[in-house]
């Protein structure tokens, strides 16, 4: 099997703590579903997500987080990568700006490290959740995510890299599909962060295209 190394990427910008869903600030809800969620996500590590390694980013309060592993920035053993079956993540805070594109440029350089350590070929995803339009670490309006688009648009044709994004109410949606491509990008309406964590599962598995995690999201109630 080969191996998988897959970044996700959560935005906790202040928006997450404005907005609400089901009564509750977005970043509560999203806190609970991980909590619900990460038990499946271990119980598949032996199963459909064996060989998979994921590395969990937050852009938002604090600017750009590694939240998985030891925290640390780093794609060696020990560091931001842990495999599924040891999957841990911490509780999310909400508050700040959203540096989505220096989130997304330390998960292809995190990608690009854990490839290179790999001892054969190796698949490689960035997962993107996001509620917002992309800012600097001060809170303005940042272009700079065209540039970036273009060099994922290069990672895809060299077959390097497959992202996936996802786009909660309010997220720009011109960027995501600039990054993602309309295949990759992938809205939920209402915030349906129970059928975003499936989605991830789905979009992290072996065998996935595009048109598995949107099979997957069209069966949600």
């Amino acid at each position: 099997m080969e191996p998988r190394f897959v970044t996700l990427l959560l935005d906790t910008s202040d928006s997450m703590r404005t907005t609400e869903t089901g009564g509750v600030p977005a970043i509560v809800a999203l806190n609970r579903q991980l909590a619900a969620w990460l038990p499946a996500v271990r119980a598949e590590g032996a199963g459909a997500l064996r060989g998979v390694e994921f590395a969990v980013l937050t852009y938002g309060l604090g600017g750009v987080l590694v939240v998985s592993g030891d925290g640390t920035p780093s794609a060696a053993d020990g560091g931001a990568f842990v495999p599924a079956a040891r999957l841990e993540i911490p509780e999310l805070t909400a508050g700040g700006a959203s540096p989505m594109v220096a989130a997304i440029d330390l998960a292809l350089h995190l990608l690009e490290e854990r490839r290179a350590l790999a001892p054969g070929p190796a698949a490689s995803r960035i997962i993107l959740v996001g509620d917002g339009a992309p800012t600097d670490f001060e809170g303005n309006p940042s272009d700079e995510w065209q540039p970036l688009a273009r060099r994922l648009a290069r990672a895809r044709g060299h077959r390097r890299t497959q992202i996936f994004a996802f786009g909660l109410p309010g997220a720009d949606d011109t960027v995501m599909r600039a990054l993602a491509t309309d295949d990759g990008c992938f809205e939920l309406p209402g915030l349906d962060l129970a059928g975003l964590l499936g989605a991830v599962l789905a979009a992290s598995a072996e065998e996935t295209d595009f048109s598995e995690v949107r099979r997957f999201l069209s069966t949600q109630p």
